[in-house]
């Protein structure tokens, strides 16, 4: 028994919305849930394929939601003894020495570097990959990295650490940085054959070991509450946190799903089935990606083998608010959806639409709607064909994970996501006979229960994991037959875009290649014509101040102010020259790394000057003050009024980085 009450507290930071659970410890009730924000968090795609978000919003909403559950529980906040933390798998935040973010963070179903993972696949050698990461590099973090350091140098010039969404979080609530195996593993960084980081995998991509934060154990004292947090968040300063790990593997966990042989499921955002292996596995075709599971150590190995489908929830959701009609609820669309026919009729939907879809060999295949008769098909048949698309991605999916082992006779759901749907479960379940056990649980609920462990409120995972049981168990009710045969066409269906995609891929190729390299021919043409842009109206400047000198002269009788003046308008020259002569040392370093720089400077700021548009340009490539105090013939002293006197006409506060600012500038 307990002295006294205590609570435990655990988040779950998703791409959709942030949740927040608190646990009574000694009885193991479930206090509060709450999520936040109401609507979905925006993603940043500023190019197809691409996703991203602000760690900072993160943040943000995490304050928000912690304080509004403090208030609706009235729970003290010194009675919360531990916290733990579930993030989004796979994404990629870039901090500086201050822990300042240097770039929107490129979250999972990013689908941008899925190119540079395939070459280092096989440039690496695919087994030896297989065998020691348990995958390729993939569209990983790692291999986002990559494609940061190639594409954006300046930023990855700046890089203190990398780090995982929950690696951020905690950051934010204790100040210290730390990562886990568990997350190093998904990140494709980790060895494990030599159970250590992957120094193959550093030096192909050209890393250092330093940017990678030190190693904690994923149940353990990983810091406390610092001040600014605990007054942000309205925690108690120096409550613990114990706990943190990937989205999935916690989802397992929170349906005690930690031993050999145990599978969950989950559909969100995106759909995933995840089972328990007590070896290294892996997938020769690369289907399903295995890492290190919580419970996971040198001695005791468990390994979770992943399957994720991109295109899930988000497939329901885009029907929902983009097709359904206005106040139509979940419920609603499942009551309309029942009194559907099974298959809806021949209308069939792939829901691929969220990027590269690693079990279709990361190719990226986009929704498609097949099958559609106007006169025939309704709303009602797409939003069972929308479900159907969904259930029979699970299905496809189960049936890759049973080639390598995996027996499934149960599987354990949370009730949080589309498996609240009867239609959908029990489709899954009559086309793969099996049992779906749904548990009263969320992510949230299982990240705090996992806090309490390293906390020493329980004395083993088991403990902290007592009580759980399934809140209802879908059956195979349906007609197999009628399932079986929508299932065959949506198979033959992806096959029939596989087979599409695989035909046009190598034309495709072709077209992006000369595409990129004219779009770098014009790159480098633009720069080159703001470089003669500038020499110019450095030109026009120096011819501007000669012909004032000379007006000044004409009117002086003095021969000694005339003789002043003239020394005046020679070192004026000489100073032009040097000052070109200096450019023309940095002006190829500077060509390389600007993207429309000078152009959107002078857009933005017309009244800019020439030595203001220079100073921009060398702060931009990170010059110190005592180098910029030798090209502009000034003191360091002088260097700092400019940049004072820049940041006025820029309208940039005291408290943003300047050289942030200037990165940010770009066509």
């Amino acid at each position: 028994m307990f002295a006294f009450q205590m609570y435990l507290l655990g988040f779950d930071i998703g791409s959709s919305t942030l949740k927040a659970a608190i646990v009574e410890a000694e009885t193991h009730q479930v206090v509060a849930i709450e999520s936040y924000p109401e609507t979905e968090m925006d993603m940043i795609a500023r190019k197809s394929g691409w996703a991203e978000q602000s760690p900072e919003v993160w943040w943000q909403n995490l304050c928000t939601l912690t304080r509004r559950l403090l208030v609706r529980t009235r729970i003290k906040n010194t009675d919360i003894k531990a916290i733990g933390i579930s993030y989004q798998m796979h994404g990629l935040v870039l901090i500086d020495e201050n822990q300042h973010v240097l770039r929107p963070a490129i979250i999972w179903c990013d689908s941008r570097a899925v190119e540079i993972g395939r070459t280092a696949f096989q440039e690496l050698g695919e087994m030896n990959c297989l065998k020691s990461l348990l995958n390729g590099p993939g569209n990983f973090t790692a291999s986002k990295l990559k494609w940061v350091k190639d594409n954006e140098p300046e930023t990855y010039r700046r890089i203190k650490y990398v780090l995982l969404p929950g690696d951020y979080i905690a950051m934010k609530l204790t100040g210290r940085i730390f990562t886990t195996i568990l997350g190093l593993s998904e990140g494709v960084f980790w060895d494990f054959k030599q159970n250590k980081i992957s120094q193959a995998i550093l030096d192909y991509y050209g890393f250092s070991s330093e940017i990678l934060p030190e190693i904690t154990p994923v149940f353990s004292i990983q810091g406390t509450l610092t001040r600014e947090a605990a007054e942000m968040t309205g925690l108690h300063i120096g409550t613990k946190v114990t706990y943190r790990a990937g989205d999935q593997p916690n989802n397992a966990l929170s349906l005690n799903v930690i031993r050999p042989g145990e599978v969950a499921a989950t559909s969100g955002t995106s759909g995933v089935v995840y089972g328990v292996f007590d070896r290294p596995i892996y997938d020769i075709k690369s289907r399903i990606n295995a890492f290190a599971h919580v419970n996971h150590s040198t001695e005791k190995q468990r390994i979770g083998a992943l399957l994720c489908i991109n295109g899930a929830g988000v497939q329901y959701s885009w029907m929902k608010h983009q097709v359904a009609r206005e106040g139509l609820s979940y419920n609603d669309m499942e009551r309309i959806v029942s009194s559907t026919p099974v298959g809806s009729d021949g209308l069939c939907i792939l829901p691929f639409g969220n990027g590269a879809e690693r079990m279709l060999a990361d190719q990226n295949l986009n929704a498609h709607v097949l099958n559609l008769e106007f006169n025939r098909h309704t709303r009602a048949h797409l939003y069972r064909a929308a479900l159907e698309g969904v259930a029979f991605s699970f299905v496809h999916g189960i049936n890759i994970l049973k080639e390598i082992g995996l027996v499934v006779d149960v599987l354990r759901v949370g009730n949080d996501n589309m498996f609240q749907s009867r239609v959908f479960s029990t489709t899954i379940a009559t086309l793969l006979d099996l049992q779906i056990e749904m548990v009263e649980t969320t992510g949230a609920v299982g990240a705090a229960r996992a806090a309490g462990v390293a906390a020493g409120v329980y004395k083993s995972l088991e403990e902290a994991l007592e009580g759980i049981r399934p809140t209802e168990v879908f059956e195979p009710e349906m007609d197999k037959g009628l399932c079986s045969q929508a299932y065959n066409y949506w198979s033959s269906m992806l096959e029939n875009k596989l087979s599409q995609k695989g035909n046009k891929s190598n034309a495709i190729e072709r077209v992006r290649q000369t595409v990129t390299k004219l779009q770098q021919e014009l790159d480098e043409k633009s720069q080159e014509l703001n470089m003669i842009s500038m020499k110019l109206m450095a030109k026009n400047e120096l011819l501007e101040q000669m012909e004032d000198a000379i007006t000044r002269i004409q009117k002086l009788g003095d021969l000694k102010l005339i003789q002043i003046e003239l020394k005046k308008m020679t070192r004026r020259i000489l100073e032009s020259e040097e000052h070109e002569s200096a450019w023309g040392l940095i002006e190829d370093r500077f060509n390389t790394s600007q993207d429309g720089f000078i152009a959107k400077l002078k857009s933005e700021y017309p009244d800019i000057t020439i030595d203001e548009l220079k100073l921009c340009a060398l702060l931009k490539l990170q010059l110190t003050n005592k180098e910029l105090a030798q090209y502009f013939n000034l003191s360091v002293r002088g260097i700092e009024t400019r940049r004072y006197r820049l940041r006025k006409k820029l309208g940039i506060d005291i408290d943003t980085d300047i050289v942030l600012f200037l990165n940010s500038l770009t066509y």
